[in-house]
Protein backbone atom coordinates (compact mmCIF):
# COMPACT_ATOMS: atom_id res chain seq x y z
CA UNK A 1 0.00 0.00 0.00
CA UNK A 2 1.02 3.18 -0.43
CA UNK A 3 2.38 5.72 2.58
CA UNK A 4 1.75 8.83 4.27
CA UNK A 5 5.44 9.95 3.88
CA UNK A 6 6.24 10.44 0.58
CA UNK A 7 10.13 9.77 1.20
CA UNK A 8 9.60 6.46 2.81
CA UNK A 9 6.75 4.77 0.57
CA UNK A 10 7.11 2.16 -1.12
CA UNK A 11 5.60 -0.36 -3.27
CA UNK A 12 6.21 -4.54 -3.21
CA UNK A 13 4.35 -6.41 -5.97
CA UNK A 14 2.05 -9.20 -4.31
CA UNK A 15 2.00 -12.25 -5.69
CA UNK A 16 -1.03 -11.56 -7.90
CA UNK A 17 0.75 -9.15 -9.58
CA UNK A 18 4.34 -11.07 -9.71
CA UNK A 19 2.54 -13.66 -11.38
CA UNK A 20 0.55 -11.18 -13.37
CA UNK A 21 4.04 -10.22 -14.92
CA UNK A 22 5.24 -13.86 -15.30
CA UNK A 23 2.99 -13.89 -18.26
CA UNK A 24 3.84 -14.45 -21.64
CA UNK A 25 4.34 -11.71 -23.53
CA UNK A 26 1.58 -12.32 -26.23
CA UNK A 27 -0.50 -11.53 -23.38
CA UNK A 28 0.94 -8.24 -22.62
CA UNK A 29 0.90 -7.55 -26.78
CA UNK A 30 -2.96 -8.61 -26.41
CA UNK A 31 -3.41 -6.08 -23.50
CA UNK A 32 -1.86 -3.25 -25.54
CA UNK A 33 -3.76 -4.34 -28.63
CA UNK A 34 -6.70 -4.12 -26.56
CA UNK A 35 -5.91 -0.41 -25.40
CA UNK A 36 -5.22 0.85 -28.39
CA UNK A 37 -8.90 -0.38 -29.64
CA UNK A 38 -10.46 0.72 -26.71
CA UNK A 39 -8.52 4.30 -26.91
CA UNK A 40 -9.18 4.52 -30.49
CA UNK A 41 -13.08 3.54 -30.14
CA UNK A 42 -13.56 6.21 -27.51
CA UNK A 43 -11.51 9.21 -29.01
CA UNK A 44 -13.19 8.16 -32.28
CA UNK A 45 -16.55 8.58 -30.73
CA UNK A 46 -15.50 11.98 -29.24
CA UNK A 47 -14.49 13.29 -32.40
CA UNK A 48 -17.52 12.33 -34.19
CA UNK A 49 -19.57 14.03 -31.87
CA UNK A 50 -17.96 16.89 -32.49
CA UNK A 51 -18.09 16.86 -35.90
CA UNK A 52 -19.97 19.11 -38.03
CA UNK A 53 -23.98 18.26 -38.22
CA UNK A 54 -25.06 17.19 -41.99
CA UNK A 55 -26.17 20.37 -43.77
CA UNK A 56 -28.28 20.39 -47.24
CA UNK A 57 -28.53 23.58 -49.24
CA UNK A 58 -30.26 24.90 -51.45
CA UNK A 59 -29.69 27.95 -53.91
CA UNK A 60 -32.79 30.30 -54.90
CA UNK A 61 -32.85 32.99 -57.32
CA UNK A 62 -35.59 35.24 -58.50
CA UNK A 63 -36.60 35.72 -61.69
CA UNK A 64 -35.55 38.83 -63.61
CA UNK A 65 -38.06 42.12 -63.25
CA UNK A 66 -39.92 42.33 -65.93
CA UNK A 67 -41.59 46.09 -65.78
CA UNK A 68 -45.00 46.84 -67.48
CA UNK A 69 -45.44 50.06 -68.94
CA UNK A 70 -48.83 50.86 -67.94
CA UNK A 71 -49.97 53.52 -65.05
CA UNK A 72 -51.14 52.48 -62.26
CA UNK A 73 -51.30 48.83 -60.83
CA UNK A 74 -53.57 46.87 -62.76
CA UNK A 75 -52.65 43.17 -64.15
CA UNK A 76 -52.09 39.96 -62.96
CA UNK A 77 -49.42 40.20 -60.31
CA UNK A 78 -52.22 39.40 -57.44
CA UNK A 79 -50.52 35.80 -57.49
CA UNK A 80 -51.31 32.55 -54.96
CA UNK A 81 -48.83 34.52 -52.67
CA UNK A 82 -49.66 37.78 -52.48
CA UNK A 83 -53.00 37.08 -52.22
CA UNK A 84 -52.57 35.06 -48.58
CA UNK A 85 -53.34 38.32 -47.82
CA UNK A 86 -54.53 40.85 -50.25
CA UNK A 87 -57.10 40.60 -52.53
CA UNK A 88 -56.06 43.16 -54.70
CA UNK A 89 -54.01 42.93 -57.82
CA UNK A 90 -50.80 44.62 -56.77
CA UNK A 91 -47.29 45.52 -58.09
CA UNK A 92 -47.42 44.61 -61.66
CA UNK A 93 -43.68 45.10 -61.94
CA UNK A 94 -43.52 42.13 -59.13
CA UNK A 95 -42.55 39.51 -61.68
CA UNK A 96 -39.22 39.08 -59.17
CA UNK A 97 -41.96 37.73 -56.32
CA UNK A 98 -40.33 35.39 -54.45
CA UNK A 99 -37.48 33.12 -54.51
CA UNK A 100 -37.20 29.54 -56.10
CA UNK A 101 -35.16 26.55 -55.58
CA UNK A 102 -35.38 23.31 -56.56
CA UNK A 103 -36.89 20.04 -54.96
CA UNK A 104 -37.01 16.43 -56.51
CA UNK A 105 -40.36 14.53 -56.19
CA UNK A 106 -40.85 10.62 -56.42
CA UNK A 107 -39.24 7.62 -58.33
CA UNK A 108 -38.50 7.95 -60.93
CA UNK A 109 -37.29 11.40 -59.41
CA UNK A 110 -38.82 14.63 -60.97
CA UNK A 111 -37.14 17.89 -60.67
CA UNK A 112 -39.11 21.09 -59.84
CA UNK A 113 -38.84 24.62 -59.30
CA UNK A 114 -40.82 25.90 -56.36
CA UNK A 115 -41.02 28.35 -54.07
CA UNK A 116 -39.54 28.43 -50.73
CA UNK A 117 -42.59 29.74 -48.18
CA UNK A 118 -42.08 30.28 -44.55
CA UNK A 119 -45.57 31.82 -44.69
CA UNK A 120 -47.04 28.42 -45.67
CA UNK A 121 -47.17 24.66 -44.32
CA UNK A 122 -47.43 22.20 -47.05
CA UNK A 123 -45.62 21.26 -49.98
CA UNK A 124 -48.00 21.99 -53.29
CA UNK A 125 -47.45 21.00 -56.25
CA UNK A 126 -49.37 20.61 -59.42
CA UNK A 127 -50.45 17.52 -60.77
CA UNK A 128 -50.13 15.71 -64.16
CA UNK A 129 -54.62 15.24 -63.48
CA UNK A 130 -54.77 18.93 -63.12
CA UNK A 131 -57.84 20.64 -64.54
CA UNK A 132 -58.33 24.30 -64.42
CA UNK A 133 -57.72 27.83 -66.14
CA UNK A 134 -53.57 27.70 -65.67
CA UNK A 135 -52.78 24.40 -65.13
CA UNK A 136 -51.55 23.67 -68.34
CA UNK A 137 -49.09 26.38 -68.25
CA UNK A 138 -46.83 24.97 -65.53
CA UNK A 139 -44.97 21.55 -65.25
CA UNK A 140 -47.20 19.02 -63.87
CA UNK A 141 -46.29 15.92 -60.69
CA UNK A 142 -46.86 12.87 -61.95
CA UNK A 143 -47.62 10.49 -58.89
CA UNK A 144 -45.83 7.38 -59.71
CA UNK A 145 -44.65 5.65 -56.48
CA UNK A 146 -46.68 7.89 -54.29
CA UNK A 147 -50.20 6.40 -51.96
CA UNK A 148 -52.70 8.10 -51.87
CA UNK A 149 -54.23 9.43 -48.25
CA UNK A 150 -57.55 9.36 -46.78
CA UNK A 151 -57.48 13.11 -46.92
CA UNK A 152 -57.81 16.21 -49.40
CA UNK A 153 -57.99 19.88 -49.04
CA UNK A 154 -59.65 22.70 -50.60
CA UNK A 155 -57.91 26.29 -50.39
CA UNK A 156 -59.24 29.53 -51.02
CA UNK A 157 -57.36 32.60 -51.08
CA UNK A 158 -58.22 36.46 -50.80
CA UNK A 159 -58.17 37.22 -54.38
CA UNK A 160 -60.52 34.27 -54.68
CA UNK A 161 -58.36 31.81 -56.50
CA UNK A 162 -58.23 28.52 -55.17
CA UNK A 163 -56.61 25.08 -55.43
CA UNK A 164 -58.09 21.46 -54.28
CA UNK A 165 -57.41 17.61 -54.76
CA UNK A 166 -55.88 15.10 -52.52
CA UNK A 167 -53.08 15.03 -50.15
CA UNK A 168 -50.62 12.31 -51.21
CA UNK A 169 -47.14 10.93 -49.73
CA UNK A 170 -44.50 10.58 -51.99
CA UNK A 171 -40.59 10.94 -51.66
CA UNK A 172 -39.11 14.33 -51.52
CA UNK A 173 -35.40 15.61 -51.76
CA UNK A 174 -34.82 18.99 -50.56
CA UNK A 175 -30.69 20.04 -51.20
CA UNK A 176 -29.84 16.41 -51.01
CA UNK A 177 -31.96 15.95 -47.76
CA UNK A 178 -34.31 12.72 -48.35
CA UNK A 179 -37.63 12.77 -46.69
CA UNK A 180 -39.39 10.00 -46.71
CA UNK A 181 -43.50 8.92 -47.20
CA UNK A 182 -43.67 13.15 -47.11
CA UNK A 183 -47.38 14.49 -47.15
CA UNK A 184 -47.78 16.34 -50.40
CA UNK A 185 -51.00 18.50 -51.60
CA UNK A 186 -51.56 17.14 -55.22
CA UNK A 187 -53.05 20.26 -56.95
CA UNK A 188 -56.29 18.42 -59.47
CA UNK A 189 -58.43 21.30 -59.56
CA UNK A 190 -57.22 24.96 -59.51
CA UNK A 191 -57.52 28.47 -60.22
CA UNK A 192 -53.70 29.55 -59.25
CA UNK A 193 -51.86 31.52 -61.37
CA UNK A 194 -47.55 30.66 -60.34
CA UNK A 195 -46.46 32.74 -63.55
CA UNK A 196 -45.71 35.67 -61.55
CA UNK A 197 -42.96 33.98 -60.11
CA UNK A 198 -41.61 33.26 -63.76
CA UNK A 199 -41.66 30.47 -65.89
CA UNK A 200 -41.53 26.88 -64.64
CA UNK A 201 -42.38 27.10 -61.24
CA UNK A 202 -45.28 24.16 -60.09
CA UNK A 203 -45.91 24.66 -56.79
CA UNK A 204 -44.12 25.83 -53.43
CA UNK A 205 -42.59 24.27 -50.52
CA UNK A 206 -43.91 25.16 -47.23
CA UNK A 207 -41.65 25.82 -44.38
CA UNK A 208 -43.91 26.01 -40.93
CA UNK A 209 -42.87 23.96 -38.19
CA UNK A 210 -46.41 23.03 -37.71
CA UNK A 211 -49.55 22.51 -40.04
CA UNK A 212 -53.07 24.50 -38.53
CA UNK A 213 -54.98 22.17 -40.69
CA UNK A 214 -56.16 18.97 -39.16
CA UNK A 215 -54.46 15.71 -40.19
CA UNK A 216 -51.31 17.79 -42.46
CA UNK A 217 -48.13 16.89 -41.91
CA UNK A 218 -45.73 19.66 -43.20
CA UNK A 219 -42.17 18.63 -43.96
CA UNK A 220 -40.76 20.59 -41.08
CA UNK A 221 -42.62 17.93 -38.83
CA UNK A 222 -41.62 15.12 -40.64
CA UNK A 223 -37.73 15.99 -40.17
CA UNK A 224 -38.24 16.58 -37.07
CA UNK A 225 -40.11 13.82 -35.96
CA UNK A 226 -37.72 11.21 -37.95
CA UNK A 227 -34.56 13.25 -36.41
CA UNK A 228 -33.05 13.72 -40.40
CA UNK A 229 -31.14 16.78 -38.63
CA UNK A 230 -28.63 16.81 -36.38
CA UNK A 231 -29.70 20.08 -35.79
CA UNK A 232 -33.47 21.35 -35.99
CA UNK A 233 -32.97 24.71 -38.32
CA UNK A 234 -32.54 25.69 -40.97
CA UNK A 235 -30.92 29.41 -42.64
CA UNK A 236 -32.22 31.87 -44.74
CA UNK A 237 -29.62 34.09 -46.79
CA UNK A 238 -31.42 36.62 -49.12
CA UNK A 239 -28.50 38.54 -51.35
CA UNK A 240 -29.09 42.08 -50.80
CA UNK A 241 -30.58 43.59 -53.27
CA UNK A 242 -27.63 46.11 -54.30
CA UNK A 243 -25.89 43.48 -55.46
CA UNK A 244 -25.86 42.33 -58.95
CA UNK A 245 -26.69 38.78 -58.53
CA UNK A 246 -30.19 38.11 -56.83
CA UNK A 247 -29.91 34.39 -55.34
CA UNK A 248 -29.48 33.17 -51.89
CA UNK A 249 -29.62 29.78 -50.06
CA UNK A 250 -31.76 27.95 -47.54
CA UNK A 251 -29.46 26.07 -45.48
CA UNK A 252 -30.99 23.22 -43.73
CA UNK A 253 -29.00 21.67 -40.46
CA UNK A 254 -26.49 24.39 -40.06
CA UNK A 255 -25.90 27.96 -39.45
CA UNK A 256 -23.52 29.53 -42.04
CA UNK A 257 -21.17 32.10 -40.16
CA UNK A 258 -20.24 33.89 -43.15
CA UNK A 259 -23.27 35.29 -44.02
CA UNK A 260 -23.70 37.47 -40.90
CA UNK A 261 -21.96 39.69 -38.56
CA UNK A 262 -22.13 39.69 -34.85
CA UNK A 263 -24.03 37.04 -33.49
CA UNK A 264 -27.41 35.83 -33.39
CA UNK A 265 -30.31 37.69 -31.64
CA UNK A 266 -32.44 35.13 -30.37
CA UNK A 267 -36.00 35.77 -30.29
CA UNK A 268 -38.46 33.38 -29.41
CA UNK A 269 -41.75 32.35 -31.67
CA UNK A 270 -44.64 34.54 -30.27
CA UNK A 271 -46.83 32.96 -27.45
CA UNK A 272 -50.01 33.37 -29.18
CA UNK A 273 -50.33 33.56 -32.92
CA UNK A 274 -47.33 32.01 -33.43
CA UNK A 275 -47.24 28.59 -30.99
CA UNK A 276 -50.63 28.70 -31.55
CA UNK A 277 -50.83 28.17 -35.25
CA UNK A 278 -47.21 27.03 -35.62
CA UNK A 279 -46.13 29.84 -37.40
CA UNK A 280 -42.80 32.15 -37.75
CA UNK A 281 -44.19 35.30 -35.92
CA UNK A 282 -41.64 37.02 -33.44
CA UNK A 283 -42.65 40.13 -31.35
CA UNK A 284 -40.74 43.33 -32.04
CA UNK A 285 -40.68 45.47 -29.42
CA UNK A 286 -40.47 48.98 -31.16
CA UNK A 287 -41.06 49.99 -35.05
CA UNK A 288 -39.34 53.34 -36.91
CA UNK A 289 -39.91 55.65 -39.75
CA UNK A 290 -36.41 56.87 -39.73
CA UNK A 291 -35.31 57.49 -36.71
CA UNK A 292 -38.88 58.34 -35.55
CA UNK A 293 -40.76 55.64 -33.41
CA UNK A 294 -44.41 54.67 -35.57
CA UNK A 295 -47.26 56.68 -33.47
CA UNK A 296 -49.27 53.92 -31.80
CA UNK A 297 -47.58 50.83 -32.07
CA UNK A 298 -46.77 48.87 -29.70
CA UNK A 299 -45.04 45.30 -28.81
CA UNK A 300 -46.79 43.07 -31.67
CA UNK A 301 -45.81 39.82 -33.50
CA UNK A 302 -44.51 40.03 -36.82
CA UNK A 303 -44.78 37.12 -39.34
CA UNK A 304 -41.27 36.19 -41.38
CA UNK A 305 -42.00 35.58 -44.32
CA UNK A 306 -39.99 34.31 -47.50
CA UNK A 307 -42.98 34.14 -49.87
CA UNK A 308 -43.92 37.60 -49.36
CA UNK A 309 -42.03 40.21 -51.41
CA UNK A 310 -42.78 43.21 -49.63
CA UNK A 311 -43.58 44.13 -46.08
CA UNK A 312 -47.55 43.98 -44.49
CA UNK A 313 -49.25 46.18 -42.33
CA UNK A 314 -52.50 47.50 -40.69
CA UNK A 315 -53.67 50.64 -42.05
CA UNK A 316 -52.99 52.76 -38.87
CA UNK A 317 -49.38 51.53 -39.17
CA UNK A 318 -48.87 52.37 -42.91
CA UNK A 319 -50.56 55.92 -42.44
CA UNK A 320 -48.44 56.69 -39.47
CA UNK A 321 -45.27 55.24 -40.78
CA UNK A 322 -45.94 57.49 -44.38
CA UNK A 323 -46.06 60.41 -42.54
CA UNK A 324 -42.47 60.61 -42.16
CA UNK A 325 -41.50 59.82 -45.71
CA UNK A 326 -41.64 63.08 -47.84
CA UNK A 327 -43.93 63.12 -50.75
CA UNK A 328 -45.94 59.74 -50.11
CA UNK A 329 -49.58 59.77 -51.22
CA UNK A 330 -52.24 57.30 -50.50
CA UNK A 331 -54.16 55.98 -53.53
CA UNK A 332 -57.38 54.62 -52.17
CA UNK A 333 -58.21 53.29 -55.77
CA UNK A 334 -54.76 51.32 -55.94
CA UNK A 335 -54.45 50.68 -52.19
CA UNK A 336 -50.94 51.69 -52.30
CA UNK A 337 -48.53 54.40 -51.15
CA UNK A 338 -46.71 56.34 -54.11
CA UNK A 339 -43.90 57.70 -52.87
CA UNK A 340 -40.60 59.52 -54.73
CA UNK A 341 -38.58 57.42 -56.60
CA UNK A 342 -35.45 58.28 -54.35
CA UNK A 343 -35.42 59.11 -50.88
CA UNK A 344 -33.56 58.64 -47.14
CA UNK A 345 -35.94 57.33 -45.23
CA UNK A 346 -35.77 54.12 -43.31
CA UNK A 347 -37.84 51.39 -42.31
CA UNK A 348 -36.74 50.35 -38.78
CA UNK A 349 -38.17 47.42 -36.59
CA UNK A 350 -35.99 46.21 -33.17
CA UNK A 351 -36.81 42.72 -31.74
CA UNK A 352 -35.02 42.50 -28.25
CA UNK A 353 -33.90 46.22 -28.24
CA UNK A 354 -31.83 45.55 -31.34
CA UNK A 355 -32.59 47.63 -34.23
CA UNK A 356 -32.60 46.71 -37.73
CA UNK A 357 -33.13 48.94 -40.74
CA UNK A 358 -34.64 48.35 -44.51
CA UNK A 359 -33.22 51.76 -46.34
CA UNK A 360 -35.16 53.32 -49.10
CA UNK A 361 -34.28 51.93 -52.00
CA UNK A 362 -35.02 48.28 -50.61
CA UNK A 363 -39.01 48.88 -50.55
CA UNK A 364 -39.51 51.16 -52.59
CA UNK A 365 -40.33 49.72 -56.81
CA UNK A 366 -41.14 50.82 -60.07
CA UNK A 367 -45.00 50.32 -61.14
CA UNK A 368 -44.33 51.65 -64.74
CA UNK A 369 -43.91 55.04 -65.53
CA UNK A 370 -45.73 58.31 -66.72
CA UNK A 371 -45.16 60.90 -69.09
CA UNK A 372 -41.57 59.21 -69.24
CA UNK A 373 -41.34 59.36 -65.55
CA UNK A 374 -41.06 56.20 -63.62
CA UNK A 375 -43.47 55.83 -61.14
CA UNK A 376 -42.92 54.51 -57.38
CA UNK A 377 -44.94 52.81 -54.86
CA UNK A 378 -44.13 51.77 -51.24
CA UNK A 379 -43.72 48.20 -50.38
CA UNK A 380 -44.78 49.21 -46.56
CA UNK A 381 -48.42 47.66 -47.51
CA UNK A 382 -51.55 48.26 -46.08
CA UNK A 383 -53.73 45.36 -45.05
CA UNK A 384 -57.04 46.86 -44.87
CA UNK A 385 -58.73 45.11 -42.44
CA UNK A 386 -56.57 42.83 -41.08
CA UNK A 387 -54.33 43.26 -38.31
CA UNK A 388 -51.33 42.03 -39.27
CA UNK A 389 -47.62 42.29 -39.36
CA UNK A 390 -45.66 40.77 -41.73
CA UNK A 391 -41.97 40.81 -42.42
CA UNK A 392 -41.31 39.72 -46.21
CA UNK A 393 -38.67 39.80 -48.64
CA UNK A 394 -37.75 43.63 -48.56
CA UNK A 395 -37.04 42.69 -44.69
CA UNK A 396 -34.99 39.01 -44.96
CA UNK A 397 -32.56 40.42 -47.36
CA UNK A 398 -30.85 42.61 -44.66
CA UNK A 399 -30.52 39.91 -41.85
CA UNK A 400 -29.45 36.11 -42.00
CA UNK A 401 -32.18 34.38 -40.60
CA UNK A 402 -32.25 31.33 -38.63
CA UNK A 403 -35.56 28.81 -37.97
CA UNK A 404 -34.90 26.89 -35.21
CA UNK A 405 -37.73 24.13 -35.06
CA UNK A 406 -37.45 22.33 -31.82
CA UNK A 407 -40.28 21.36 -30.16
CA UNK A 408 -41.24 23.59 -27.49
CA UNK A 409 -38.44 26.19 -27.97
CA UNK A 410 -39.00 27.36 -31.44
CA UNK A 411 -37.19 30.68 -32.56
CA UNK A 412 -35.80 32.98 -34.47
CA UNK A 413 -31.76 34.04 -34.46
CA UNK A 414 -31.68 37.13 -36.45
CA UNK A 415 -27.81 39.15 -37.48
CA UNK A 416 -27.17 41.61 -40.11
CA UNK A 417 -26.42 40.21 -42.97
CA UNK A 418 -22.49 40.34 -44.25
CA UNK A 419 -22.48 42.51 -47.34
CA UNK A 420 -19.02 41.48 -48.38
CA UNK A 421 -19.61 37.84 -49.26
CA UNK A 422 -20.72 37.41 -52.24
CA UNK A 423 -20.55 33.72 -53.07
CA UNK A 424 -23.92 32.21 -53.93
CA UNK A 425 -22.81 29.91 -55.82
CA UNK A 426 -24.83 28.03 -58.71
CA UNK A 427 -28.81 28.11 -58.72
CA UNK A 428 -30.46 24.78 -58.86
CA UNK A 429 -30.60 21.62 -56.41
CA UNK A 430 -27.25 21.28 -53.97
CA UNK A 431 -26.13 18.83 -51.77
CA UNK A 432 -22.59 20.53 -51.55
CA UNK A 433 -20.46 21.87 -49.11
CA UNK A 434 -21.57 26.11 -48.87
CA UNK A 435 -19.79 27.71 -51.72
CA UNK A 436 -17.15 30.22 -51.16
CA UNK A 437 -15.63 27.83 -48.47
CA UNK A 438 -18.07 28.75 -46.33
CA UNK A 439 -17.78 27.11 -42.21
CA UNK A 440 -20.77 25.75 -40.84
CA UNK A 441 -21.43 26.54 -37.06
CA UNK A 442 -24.09 23.95 -35.81
CA UNK A 443 -25.93 25.51 -32.92
CA UNK A 444 -29.13 23.70 -31.44
CA UNK A 445 -31.36 25.80 -28.85
CA UNK A 446 -30.20 22.89 -26.48
CA UNK A 447 -27.32 23.06 -26.25
CA UNK A 448 -26.24 19.93 -28.10
CA UNK A 449 -22.83 22.19 -28.88
CA UNK A 450 -21.77 22.25 -25.28
CA UNK A 451 -22.75 18.58 -24.53
CA UNK A 452 -20.60 17.84 -27.29
CA UNK A 453 -18.02 19.03 -26.14
CA UNK A 454 -18.39 18.02 -22.63
CA UNK A 455 -19.09 14.82 -24.29
CA UNK A 456 -15.89 14.38 -26.00
CA UNK A 457 -13.57 15.39 -22.84
CA UNK A 458 -15.56 12.41 -20.73
CA UNK A 459 -14.50 9.90 -23.55
CA UNK A 460 -11.38 11.59 -23.73
CA UNK A 461 -10.65 11.31 -19.56
CA UNK A 462 -12.47 7.53 -19.93
CA UNK A 463 -9.90 6.71 -22.65
CA UNK A 464 -6.88 7.83 -20.54
CA UNK A 465 -8.48 5.89 -17.28
CA UNK A 466 -8.66 2.67 -19.68
CA UNK A 467 -4.98 3.43 -21.01
CA UNK A 468 -3.56 3.66 -17.47
CA UNK A 469 -5.63 0.45 -15.84
CA UNK A 470 -4.56 -1.48 -18.89
CA UNK A 471 -0.77 0.20 -18.83
CA UNK A 472 -0.54 -0.98 -14.84
CA UNK A 473 -0.90 -4.83 -16.43
CA UNK A 474 2.19 -4.95 -18.41
CA UNK A 475 4.69 -2.05 -17.02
Amino acid sequence: MWHSDPIKRSWRPSASSTALRSRPQSTNSFSFLLLLTITTLLFSSSLTSTTHAATYEVQVHRPTTETTSSKGLGGNAGHLFQSKYLGNTILTNARNLGYTGTIVLGNPPQSFQVVFDTGSDMIVITSDQCQGTHCKDMPHYTCNSCTKTPYSYNITYGDGTWGAGPIVADTVAIGGLVIQNQQILDVTRSALDLSSYGPGVAGLVGLMPNSPVLNAVPPLATIYKEKLLDMNVFSVYLSPSLQSKQGGSFLFGGIDNTKFTGALNQVPISAGVGTAKGMWYIDADGAFSGNVSVSGYSKAPWLFDTGTSFIAVPTAFADAFHKGVPGASYSAVDQVYYVPCSGNTTFGISFNGIKYEVPYLDYVATAGSHSGDPVCVSLIMPLGNYEMYILGDPFLRQVYAVYDFTAGASRIGIAPINVTNNSLGDEGLSGDPVPGGAVITPISSDGASERREQSMRWSMLAASVVASLLLSTFV
